[in-house]
């Protein structure tokens, strides 16, 4: 059972993976999920590319909400970032641009309140790590990390298993499948 956490959770960042087609299971979950949220009066926030994020603005445009997005300004864009997707541009209330992917994961961290990781890469993982890692030391006034997708499950009981975890680390997660128990996880940890 996730641990309740005293932070008021507002804002929800979407990770995963950019280069994902629309079709993919996991973009459609996501897409779902935005869409749930933000008919449940939750910002969708994201990295401001294509795959899951464009999924997630999709969902909340699809749910009446509101969108942020955390870009590398078009100017300092390093030639293997996946870019800002126009039609995430154009739907987001507000846009924040960064220098370099440094500032912008650091940025995503800042304005979150919890979030929800679909199927990844490298960038991915790393997002989780840091994340994880700050809901243990913020513990109690902790952003809540919540995995969606089947596979999850098997992965994240493997590394807090096989891992050398804390008691509390291992409670600022939560593993689901459907959009519905992200809501219900996200509700559980503010009750």
């Amino acid at each position: 059972m996730i641990a309740k956490t005293d932070k008021k959770i507002k804002r929800v960042a979407f990770f995963g993976d950019a280069d994902l087609p629309e079709n993919d299971t996991s973009c459609v979950l996501a897409k779902s999920t935005a869409k749930l949220l933000a008919e449940n009066g939750y910002i969708v926030v994201n990295g401001g590319g294509p795959g899951i994020m464009k999924a997630s603005t999709d969902g909340a445009e699809m749910g009446g909400g509101k969108v942020e997005l955390v870009i590398i300004d078009p100017k300092f864009e390093p030639g293997n970032y996946e870019g800002s997707d126009k039609g995430n541009m154009d739907y987001a209330e507000k846009i924040y641009k960064t220098k370099n992917i440094h500032e912008r994961v650091s940025k995503l961290v800042e304005i979150a309140d919890s979030f929800v990781i679909f199927k990844g890469g490298t960038g991915t993982l790393a997002e989780v790590g840091l994340v994880w890692e700050l809901a243990k030391f913020e513990y109690g006034h902790h952003e809540p990390l919540i995995f969606v997708g089947r596979e999850w499950e098997i992965i994240v009981k493997d590394i807090i298993g096989k891992m050398h975890f804390e008691e509390k680390e291992k409670r600022v997660v939560a593993t689901v499948e459907t959009p519905e128990e992200v809501l219900k996880a996200l509700i559980q940890v503010e009750s």
